[in-house]
């Protein structure tokens, strides 16, 4: 709806012209006298008035709601914004001289990225080397290295971070010398934004009233931001046909979503599905996506923009792609052409897994970006 809103202008003008045609003397409406400074003020007023009417009509609708507005509509029905989530990974934990001493690796001992974000160490109990009675993780003297769990102390998508970023040690620890990740952190995740809470909120109100496939896609949106899943139906998780009966694939974006999401993601589906269904919660099976191409630009483009751009955003666009799907041989020369930004004058020897062919969907697995090979000319 397109409001008829007014300038100060217009009020001042449309005041004045009322003012005159009323009187049945000339006012003196110049610059500075008494009438055109009454009518001015109460323009003011009206623009004010104006803009705490607009306002109020804006954070009246979820659609033109922000921030806190956004929160407060959707509270009144019961429904909340989802927070972030911390990244998680495993960090190997060095000694130069393993063979002479043992070390301890207690929960909470922070190792950091170079730009100063810290990771602590977390309790896994299902690990080998943790030893309940020292409640720590033990490396045993003659081991070199030790594999530990460990968890972002900001919660967001920052800490995503790259093979190998994790490399100081923030906590000393004897017996340990250097640390590192070897994997990349994939499942932090931010704060639900406007426009996901916004998409969410009718699928909300759906799933209250059916114990549908809809209710239980919201149930395992509602465990956390981040999360990507696949329905089967009136199918086991050997893939078997099986009446009243679902298989859930979830994953967190790591592509080894922990016990506790899966227990997570179980019970919130459990409190919707209909009565008699019955229903298995799994991880998804990893297939790591290797890329390759070349690519042409002018000499007016520059070899490691270019290279670096493309490669990014082939990155993502296969991060994003989510659990259960398949993957687009052709979208990579789309995105080499358009996705990327920039000037590109050809893509040749385009390789998906080394195979010019889709990736095809199978409901089980997750996309994990292995190597991305760009290898740029100029002509």
């Amino acid at each position: 709806m397109l409001l008829p809103t007014r300038s100060l202008s217009s009020f001042v003008t449309t005041a004045l012209r009322i003012a005159q045609s009323s009187c049945n003397q000339l006012l003196d409406i110049s610059v500075g006298s008494p009438v055109r400074a009454l009518v001015e003020s109460v323009g003011s007023m009206a623009l004010w008035l104006q803009h705490l009417i607009i306002q109020m009509l804006l954070k009246a609708r979820l659609a033109t709601s922000s921030g806190v507005d956004c929160d407060s509509f959707v509270e009144d029905f019961g429904m909340v914004r989802l927070p972030g989530q911390a990244s998680t990974g495993a960090v190997t934990m060095t000694s130069f001289i393993s063979d002479q001493i043992s070390a301890v690796i207690m929960p909470g001992d922070i190792v950091r990225t170079v730009s100063g974000l810290s990771f602590s160490v977390v309790k896994d109990t299902a690990l080998a080397t943790w030893s309940p009675d020292i409640g720590g993780y033990i490396r045993q003297a003659g081991t070199q290295s030790i594999l530990i769990p460990v968890e972002c102390q900001v919660k967001g998508s920052i800490g995503n971070v790259d093979a190998g970023a994790i490399a100081l040690m923030g906590t000393s620890i004897a017996g340990i010398d250097v640390v590192t990740n070897e994997n990349a952190f994939l499942n932090g995740s931010d704060q639900e934004s406007d426009i996901q809470l916004r998409k969410r909120f009718p699928l909300w109100l759906a799933s209250r009233a059916t114990a549908s496939e809809m209710a239980v896609g919201n149930a395992i949106s509602n465990v956390q931001t981040g999360i990507s899943y696949f329905v089967k139906e009136g199918a086991d998780p050997s893939g078997a046909l099986r009446g009243g009966y679902f298989t859930v694939v979830v994953d967190d974006g790591s592509g080894v979503p922990t016990d506790d999401i899966l227990a997570r993601v179980y019970k919130s589906i459990d409190e919707v599905r209909a009565l008699g269904v019955g229903f298995s919660v799994l991880r998804p099976s990893i297939l790591v996506v290797d890329v390759s191409m070349t690519v042409v630009v002018p000499f007016s483009t520059s070899v490691l923009s270019a290279e670096s751009s493309i490669r990014n955003v082939i990155t993502e666009d296969i991060r994003s792609n989510g659990v259960g799907n398949g993957y687009a041989y052709s979208r990579l020369s789309y995105l080499a052409y358009v996705g990327a930004r920039v000037d590109v004058s050809s893509v040749l020897d385009v390789r998906l897994n080394g195979e010019q062919k889709d990736i095809i969907p199978n409901g089980k697995q997750t996309l994990i970006v292995g190597s991305v090979q760009i290898n740029v000319i100029q002509k």
